[in-house]
This record gives structure tokens, C-alpha cells and sequence, in this order.
């Protein structure tokens, strides 16, 4: 209501003079004029003409038109969207994950863009296809894979989105995994099947030690056993006998005691007797 008060009161006060002419003539050209910002691209739409001039993408910059026409525009630049998927893994665990998905059109595409997909390609052709994809995907692994196989995983989402935008005048940029939501109770249950398994393998190190230590023990005591046997195979009775009659001889040539050395003594050894003793 005060714009039209604001409005006739100018229309008063120059009515008849060449300035309301020119405020009019200069609300008409603005009226006809559209403003492409920069990471922008236009097309021109004739809704009561020709339609859409699929022929011509306008650049940023002030463009004139005609008072029944105007400008699509299109946002160029790359986009970033992310979402938070459910998916179901192929152990059976349901979780939540949140990725990223970067992707813009195709400038030299943009009038094929417009009338084949709309102006919100990214609702009608990325965003489902976007889930349909990482849900696929990630049904093929397991539950305490998702974080380690991470990058892996977002080149396969992003290979097969590549695919599926094949001739969508869509350009995709990359897929990030950006969280993994797990969730707590299935969480518990991995941490305590994690610290079972590390206790196993543990338990299966410490008796492979042992094992190794009882092989060393027995090696040891066979090696003890064996030279045994050959200290024992050697001590027969004529190598007895001979190393009797080495100290009798050594005996024999001492200054300080005298002996008497009796042929027949125990095991067929010579008796020693030393004749300085009262025994």
C-alpha cells in the first residue's frame, strides 16, 4: 500500500514532463535485462515462441531480452551433497554411513540437461541412483571391513555412478566416505569377538612356544643321553685296566711314599697299598 501511495505521488508530480518518460523508458530496459553470475550458464526460454534455445548457452554477464522471455540459469560449479545412508552388510548388520558426492553439468550440455532431466538433476537423477549404488555395494562386505576397505569401496561407488550418468550431461567428481555410524550394541559384540580372537591367537603363540621350548629340552636331554652312552661304551674293562696300570707307573716313580701293588683286586683291578700306612 505505501509503494502505491510512493508511486503516485511520482506519477503526480512528473506526469506530463520527459522525466516520467525516461523512468519509464529506463523500468523497461532493466525489466528486459538478466544478470548471469559468475559459475553460472544461462539459456534463453521462449514460453509463448520458440521454447528453449538449445542452440546457445550464455555465458555470465547482463543480458537483454525480450519482456515474454527469460533465462534459465544453471549453477556450474561443483557441488558437493551428502547423505546418511542405511545399509544392511553382508553379515546381516544393519548401520548407518554418511557420504559425500561431488558432481556439476556438463556446460556444453546444459539445454539437453534441461530438457531431458529439469534444472534439480541432482534430486531426479544423482541422489537416487547415489543410494541404489552404495547400498549394492556395500551389501558385499562385511561388517568390520567398511573402515578398513574405505577408499575401495568409494572407487566402486564412484565406478558404477560414472556408468549410470553416461549420457545424463552430469559430471562427477569423486565420493568421499566421510563417517560410519556404528552402532553400540553391534559394536560391544565386535570389540568382545575381536579380544576373543586376540586372546586365541595369544594362547595359540604361547603354546607354540612352549612347544619350542620342550623340543629345546628334549634336544638337550637326548644330546645329555647320547654322550652318555659313549662316555659309558667307552669305559670298558681293558681301558680300566690300562689307565690302572698308567697310575701304577706314575706311583712308581715317587721318592716320598712306597706301595705294594696286589695283581688281583675288585673288577680284575690291581690292589694299591701304601706302605707307609697302618692299614
Amino acid at each position: 500500500m505505501k509503494r502505491f501511495k510512493v508511486v503516485k505521488r511520482l506519477f503526480e508530480k512528473f506526469s506530463g514532463s520527459k522525466t516520467l518518460i525516461l523512468l519509464l523508458v529506463v523500468s523497461l530496459i532493466l525489466s528486459s535485462c538478466t544478470v548471469i553470475k559468475p559459475g553460472f550458464k544461462g539459456v534463453l526460454n521462449r514460453p509463448f515462441g520458440k521454447g528453449l534455445q538449445t542452440d546457445k548457452v550464455f555465458q555470465d554477464g547482463i543480458f537483454a531480452r525480450g519482456v515474454f522471455t527469460n533465462i534459465i540459469q544453471y549453477d556450474v560449479r561443483l557441488r558437493s551433497y551428502q547423505e546418511q545412508i542405511d545399509i544392511l552388510t553382508s553379515d546381516q548388520l544393519h548401520t548407518t554411513i554418511a557420504l559425500s558426492v561431488t558432481v556439476k553439468p556438463v556446460e556444453s550440455e546444459i539445454p539437453d540437461l534441461i530438457l531431458e532431466v529439469g534444472q534439480d538433476y541432482y534430486e531426479t537423477v544423482v541422489k537416487p541412483n547415489f543410494f541404489s549404488v552404495t547400498r549394492g555395494i556395500m551389501a558385499k562386505y562385511n561388517y568390520e571391513e567398511i573402515s578398513t576397505k574405505s577408499l575401495e569401496i568409494e572407487k566402486l561407488i564412484f565406478a558404477e555412478l560414472k556408468e549410470r550418468f553416461e549420457g545424463k550431461h552430469i559430471y562427477l567428481d569423486r565420493v568421499t566416505l566421510d563417517h560410519i555410524m556404528y552402532s553400540p550394541l553391534v559394536t560391544n559384540a565386535t570389540d568382545t569377538k575381536l579380544v576373543t580372537k586376540q586372546k586365541l591367537e595369544q594362547a595359540s603363540i604361547e603354546v607354540e612356544i612352549a612347544e619350542k621350548e620342550a623340543d629345546i629340552q628334549r634336544i638337550n636331554a637326548e644330546g645329555q643321553r647320547d654322550a652318555q652312552q659313549i662316555i659309558d661304551q667307552g669305559l670298558s674293562q681293558r681301558y680300566l685296566q690300562f689307565k690302572a696300570l698308567e697310575v701304577q707307573d706314575k706311583l712308581s716313580k715317587s721318592n716320598n711314599a712306597k706301595f705294594f701293588f696286589v695283581p688281583v683286586g675288585k673288577d680284575g683291578l690291581p690292589i694299591i697299598i701304601d706302605a707307609g700306612s697302618n692299614e
